[in-house]
């Protein structure tokens, strides 16, 4: 661990064990088992979404105890419920493109991940392909897809006629700079056309994001996780080698080392444990929405990609069957976000005014969707305000480590954040400072190396969009 790089070393493989897999541009890519004793016994992990059940699961695969923490009763029942699920590669960023394409491999073989036989369901992985519709199609997104490729991405730049041919439903029309209904031009047409679109066809959706993480909840006992479920840690106290957790019940816990995966909360547990990072997360009010799917019959009809508009202020992805869509906003500028203080005061139920904004959106994108019948959720999303990167790092609390800011587009990396934040609690706590010398973790199934200092508490912020599309 004390070496510049590292693959992922594990007792028992990354989710399949000790294999060899294809890597981009041929060749292979091997599981290494380092066969060395992990540096940290004890770890709690307080959050149990996807992200810390993932995490979790790593740190037993590689011989520590860990115990999850939550304060609802069963696993997935916060933030993670209220995800649509988009597994995508498209990002501002080499790394996080890299992490995104690792993301979908390990998504394609869930089952053998979870090291789950056939007798029980898992959560399935549905690859409808995905569009981003941008703003403009300028060298930078041609530099993004060129990286996708190098790593192994199937994707294509597509013209606004090709958008047009390969799904004539949508209406290729531009609508930038987005508007709000209630604005007298909101109808008007601008008389311009999208730039274009990228689409990875064997991007999707996992259905559902819930049952992704009971799945990791059924993995992690098999292997020794524990659950300590409907408590709310409520004091954190620094002791000789760790921390000692007092919950809800009065019960309490000793750790060696203490993760934050606590989402929208992870501001509150911060302060429980006296740690200030200069990396600002924010809980952020999100609506999702549900209208009938138009291209969806009893015999299966055609179907709908997942669509990441830019251009409309909109995301939207067919649901289960594909009877429904589900619409989602990718926070145009004219929007006022909703910034919440408190995550355990807030509304949990859609508004009117929210669901005609982004229902009436997606119709100008695709217009024979229908307006009636709201329905939908509402949820939060942990978002890092620099630059919506999450943060995965050490912090100045010695064993006190950070798996937040995750701004509602981590769920198709979870799988991997887990493996990247198990390596990094391993090294830290081994000794090593990554603040002065950063873990660099190459991605098994991608053959990429990550440099961990990208999701450094201490970094600038990173180029990217600013919305949930990051």
């Amino acid at each position: 661990m004390n070496g510049d790089t590292v693959t992922f070393h594990h007792r028992r493989g990354y989710g399949v064990g000790d294999r060899e897999r294809p890597a981009a541009g041929g060749g292979t890519v091997t599981d290494t088992i380092s066969g060395h004793r992990i540096a940290v016994t004890q770890v709690a992990i307080i959050g149990g979404g996807v992200i810390g059940c993932s995490i979790a699961l790593q740190l037993v695969r590689r011989g520590a105890a860990a115990t999850v923490i939550d304060g609802n009763g069963e696993v997935g029942h916060g933030s993670t419920s209220a995800s649509c699920g988009i597994v995508r590669r498209f990002y501002s960023t080499p790394t996080m493109t890299a992490m995104a394409h690792e993301g979908a491999s390990v998504w394609a073989r869930w089952r053998e991940h979870l090291r789950e036989d056939e007798s029980r369901d898992v959560a399935r992985f549905e690859r409808p392909g995905m569009l981003f519709i941008r703003r403009v199609i300028d060298e930078d997104v041609k530099r993004i897809v060129a990286h996708m490729r190098e790593i192994g991405v199937d994707v294509e730049l597509l013209s606004a006629d090709e958008v047009a041919e390969r799904f004539p439903f949508l209406d290729v029309a531009s609508h930038s700079p987005v508007r709000r209904p209630e604005d007298d031009d909101f109808f008007e047409p601008t008389g311009r056309r999208i730039a274009g679109g990228v689409y990875e066809p064997d991007s999707g959706y996992v259905i559902s994001p819930h049952l992704a993480t009971l799945d990791l909840r059924a993995a992690g006992e098999r292997e020794g996780v524990r659950f300590r479920l409907g408590q709310r840690v409520s004091k954190i106290q620094r002791e000789e080698g760790g921390f000692r957790l007092q919950l809800e019940d009065g019960s309490e816990l000793s750790t060696e080392a203490l993760v934050n995966a606590a989402g929208p909360h992870s501001v509150v547990v911060n302060r429980l444990a006296g740690a200030t990072l200069p990396t600002e997360t924010r809980p952020l009010r999100r609506e999702v929405h549900a209208v009938g799917n138009p291209r969806y019959t009893e015999e299966g009809g055609a179907a709908v990609p997942v669509v990441g508009d830019l251009d409309s202020g909109v995301y939207f992805r067919p649901e289960g069957v594909g009877q429904d869509l589900v619409v989602g906003s990718v926070e145009p500028e004219c929007d006022t976000l909703e910034w919440v203080d408190d995550p355990d005061e807030h509304d949990e139920s859609c508004t009117p005014e929210g669901f005609e904004r982004q229902v009436l959106r997606l119709m100008k994108r695709f217009p024979d969707v229908q307006l009636g019948g709201r329905r939908g959720i509402a949820g939060l999303y942990d978002v890092s305000v620099l630059d919506w990167n999450p943060v995965l790092d050490k912090t100045d609390v010695p064993g006190y480590y950070v798996a937040i800011g995750t701004s509602g587009s981590s769920f198709k990396t979870a799988p991997v954040i887990g493996a990247v934040m198990a390596e990094l609690i391993d090294a830290c706590q081994g000794g090593r400072d990554h603040d002065r010398d950063s873990l660099k973790i190459t991605l098994p199934n991608v053959g990429f190396e990550v440099d961990m200092a990208f999701f450094s508490r201490l970094r600038g912020a990173h180029s990217t969009s600013g919305t949930v599309l990051a």
